[in-house]
């Protein structure tokens, strides 16, 4: 191929859409203005983090995800904007991208360290809580039978 139609092929490449990723605190600021979050949820994300236990949590059930509405480019009040970045911080995890509820941002965590390497496909699908119970269930499994590790 000689240079011009290499130069056309990576300008007409460059001129191709692509799609916008939605980052972190897009993601974020969206469930704090969605659920209507306060500064007291961070009291919550503090503490619940103790509680996530298999033994407590009792039934097993499978929760499939219910898209959210989340906006690409987020406009917040500082109030909101402070609580984003203080869930971005204290959560500080890849998994924070794909959760669509409170209740999966304090999920996120345990489940982070239960298990770093989750697909993306999984995170997208399934309800943290979901994730993070396979994920105890697996662990479980793998000490009380050793030879079948891989499931």
């Amino acid at each position: 191929m000689d240079l011009l139609k290499h130069i056309k092929n990576n300008r007409a490449k460059q001129k191709q859409k692509k799609p916008i990723k939605r980052d972190v605190f897009n993601q974020i600021s969206s469930i704090v203005r969605q659920y209507g979050l306060k500064e007291n949820f961070l009291d919550i994300f503090d503490t619940v983090e103790n509680h996530f236990t298999v033994k407590r949590l009792g039934v097993f059930r499978i929760r499939v995800k219910k898209p959210g509405i989340t906006s690409i480019f987020s406009l917040v009040e500082k109030e909101e904007y402070d609580l984003t970045r203080s869930i971005i911080h204290k959560a500080d995890n890849p998994y924070l991208v794909f959760a669509h509820s409170p209740e999966e941002i304090l999920w996120c965590k345990s489940l982070y360290r239960l298990n770093p390497a989750l697909s993306a496909e999984k995170l997208r699908r399934y309800h943290f809580e979901t994730l993070f119970l396979h994920e105890c269930a697996k662990r479980n499994r793998m000490k009380t039978n050793p030879s079948n590790a891989e499931t």
